[in-house]
């Protein structure tokens, strides 16, 4: 696993701990609303989290539409543009 994914795994596990979402096992496939339970208000939070931790926000630009964002495969591809 790249150093870069292992940070968004931390995150996604950092935020369910947070905020009481019981994660089963996470995988670069799993759906971050319908597999992994978080919710939108949950995914802002990561969000924000990734954008400090990469000092950028991939979705600002309109390059990467944050509508196509549902796995954590998506997310990951997102931050390593």
């Amino acid at each position: 696993m790249s150093e870069h994914k292992k940070i968004i795994y931390d995150i996604l596990r950092r935020v369910a701990e947070d905020e009481g979402v019981q994660l089963g096992t996470i995988s670069d496939s799993s759906a971050l609303i319908d597999n992994l339970g978080f919710r939108s208000l949950q995914i802002a939070r990561i969000l924000a989290m990734l954008e400090i931790e990469f000092s950028f926000d991939p979705f600002a630009s309109g390059e990467v539409p944050i509508t196509s964002l549902r796995t954590v495969d998506d997310l990951c591809a997102a931050y390593e543009r």
